[in-house]
């Protein structure tokens, strides 16, 4: 309504309570003095038509009040969901963010339970579960559901939802053919659910509904919040998940920082070796040797085979007896050792020995030249 409309209309309504003789300018002081000169007056004129004004007036009463409660609810709810995002952005964990999500959707909502599904695949897995007052019930339910994923079947409502990225909406489980089996698991009447979006693709969906009062149905308020809320948890999430990847690509750096520092500073106070050209790779070699950390065991560095071959070497057995015994060629044999020998850090088959007889405690043995 434009505002010459609301003028006119204004206008309308203080020339007729002028000839009612009462007066009134505002709207709602106009509204008061046309009800109560009709409720006056109607009596002696038509009982019926006083009885409709009457019901009337309550009905309009009590739309004004429904109105002024959806209104606030809205407010308290928009304000809720401020402080849901508040409380999310402290975490940099993505695992305790998921944790935390269910709780936080229903207290910035107003449900009493809510569900985090991941999409893996061409299933819906549940990844946490809150439900107000009753963790042992909501552990009992992720429990169940994780062993039995949600299909992306379609006509299932959750696949429609993923393909078009909007929320949904289900007013009555038991009259609408695209709800899923798990809603029965959770028996859950009615629910909205929201897609979660943060890199431009579905990575998993929010469910929530009102659990302890079953007859309370839910309205597109409550899917519009959830949809909010689940735009918000996703923004939260690719940070938190940005901050670990930065984090771990930090230490990864500071790892190879530290490596190349200590390769340098090896090299610095290395001792002078009086050694041919050709031999001066083996001399920096032996300058870094002291960089590779000992291995704590054999399993750690070598394959079965090559610990097979190892021991054998160790007991003194040349590398023909080894290739009998395995039932290998020689020149397997020479590889393996050849392997064996780079892994251990070691210059000939004594030096590999010594490492073996170190790892394992066996002595009295020597190792073939």
């Amino acid at each position: 309504m434009s505002e010459s409309q609301t003028d006119a209309q204004i206008a309308q309504a203080v020339e007729a309570v002028r000839i009612l003789g009462r007066d009134g300018s505002e709207p709602g002081e106009l509204i008061d003095v046309l009800i109560e000169e009709l409720q006056q007056r109607l009596p002696a004129l038509d009982s019926d038509l006083s009885a409709a004004f009457s019901a009337l007036v309550s009905m309009y009463s009590l739309q004004v009040e429904r109105s002024a409660a959806e209104q606030q609810r809205r407010s308290e709810t928009l304000a809720r969901l401020h402080d849901a995002m508040i409380a999310l952005r402290p975490f940099d964990s993505p695992q305790e963010l998921l944790e935390r999500s269910t709780m936080e959707a229903c207290h910035a909502c107003g449900f009493d339970r809510a569900v985090l599904l991941r999409v893996e695949g061409s299933t819906l897995v549940p990844e946490s579960v809150y439900i107000e007052g009753d963790p042992t019930r909501a552990a009992e339910l992720l429990a169940a559901s994780r062993a039995a994923p949600m299909p992306l079947q379609m006509g299932i409502n959750e696949t429609e939802a993923l393909r078009r990225r909007r929320p949904l909406m289900v007013r009555d489980t038991a009259k609408d053919p695209g709800v899923p089996e798990m809603a029965f698991v959770y028996g859950t009447t009615s629910y909205v659910a929201a897609p979660i979006i943060p890199e431009g693709r579905v990575i998993g969906f929010l469910h929530a509904d009102y659990c302890h009062h079953t007859s309370r149905v839910v309205d597109e308020f409550d899917r519009d919040a959830l949809f909010a809320f689940a735009e918000g948890f996703g923004f939260a999430y690719e940070r938190a998940t940005l901050l670990h990847r930065l984090r771990a690509q930090g230490a990864e750096v500071r790892r190879l920082l530290s490596s190349a520092e200590a390769v340098v500073r090896s090299h610095a106070e290395a001792e002078l070796e009086l050694v041919r050209m050709g031999d001066a790779g083996l001399a920096s070699a032996r300058s870094t040797a002291g960089l590779i950390a000992a291995p704590t065991s054999l399993q750690e560095v070598l394959t079965r085979r090559e610990c097979e071959v190892l021991r054998l070497l160790s007991a003194g057995h040349s590398n023909s007896t080894i290739a009998e015994q395995l039932v290998v060629s020689e020149a397997t044999v020479k590889s393996h050792v050849q392997r064996i020998l780079r892994r251990l850090n070691v210059r000939n088959r004594i030096e590999a020995a010594a490492v073996y007889h170190g790892l394992t405690g066996e002595r009295n043995v020597r190792a073939a030249p």
